[in-house]
């Protein structure tokens, strides 16, 4: 009998203790979707995966036990065609504070109620690369476009390039032409043309096997990449081109629109 007094004063004593107090932290009231726009054109930007695919959020208002400032930064996902969701939000007051990204640094207040929220951040990049096509001409894939600088005294250097992978995330990130070596038509280093005028020609050779891309008869996921840098954009963050896909047989070219989840 008094061991069993003793089990039950010990129960008593530790459903007492903090061990046992349910955790009263509300869960997920919000919801945000959004764009990133491009602050000349209000079109949203062009971005990939892995390299520019996030921007930094930090939700305000928190400090540590002594009162000074404790906020964090938080990786939001940006899909490609500069589009966001995030439906695990709190309601509160926040700020995009993105440094590294391929537009110029930003600190953008904004505000989340309970429920659904729209917020588009309007930010500049580094450089657009404008009216770009992709043909098939003459046995090459041949790239043509125009790139315009935002600012030269900052970002005066250009570098271009035209990406090539097996799959919709094409980038700088996932690329599989060897410009080094067989496909040295693909890239151009600091053009003297980004005047958003001039037109500049990239070619890629199909009959040269460059990584995976012609190994095997498919279809081709292409994408232009320019790449501003100068005493601005240290993380040599390329800005970029749609993504258009090129059929096996090199007939058809079409842009990829959609870039759902579930939609490959």
């Amino acid at each position: 009998m008094k061991k069993i007094f003793v089990l039950l004063s010990l129960i008593v004593l530790a459903t007492s203790c903090d061990w046992f107090v349910f955790d009263n932290q509300e869960y997920y009231n919000a919801q945000v979707e959004g764009r990133i726009l491009d602050s000349k054109t209000g079109q949203p930007m062009q971005f990939a995966f892995p390299n520019t695919s996030k921007i930094s959020i930090i939700e305000e208002g928190w400090k540590d036990l002594a009162g000074d400032p404790a906020e964090k930064a938080q990786d939001w996902y940006v899909k490609c065609n500069g589009t966001y969701v995030n439906k695990l939000v709190w309601a509160a007051k926040y700020r995009m504070e993105t440094k590294k990204q391929n537009f110029y640094p930003v600190s953008i207040p904004f505000e989340l109620k309970k429920g659904a929220n729209t917020v588009d951040f309007t930010v500049t990049p580094y450089c657009r690369i404008l009216d770009p096509v992709i043909t098939y001409e003459d046995g090459k894939i041949v790239a043509r476009f125009k790139v315009e600088i935002e600012d030269k005294s900052l970002t005066p250097n250009v570098d271009v390039a035209l990406f090539g992978f097996t799959d919709r995330w094409v980038s700088d990130g996932n690329n599989n032409f060897d410009f080094d070596k067989v496909q040295k038509e693909g890239k151009l280093k600091k053009i003297k043309n980004a005047d958003g005028q001039s037109v500049i020609e990239l070619k890629i050779d199909p009959t040269k096997e460059s990584g995976m891309q012609f190994v095997y008869k498919r279809n081709h996921y292409l994408r232009i990449g320019a790449v501003a840098t100068g005493s601005e954009n240290s993380g040599k963050c390329y800005n970029f081109s749609p993504v258009f896909k090129m059929s096996s047989d090199f007939l058809t070219v079409e842009e990829v629109t959609s870039w759902d989840e579930d939609d490959y």
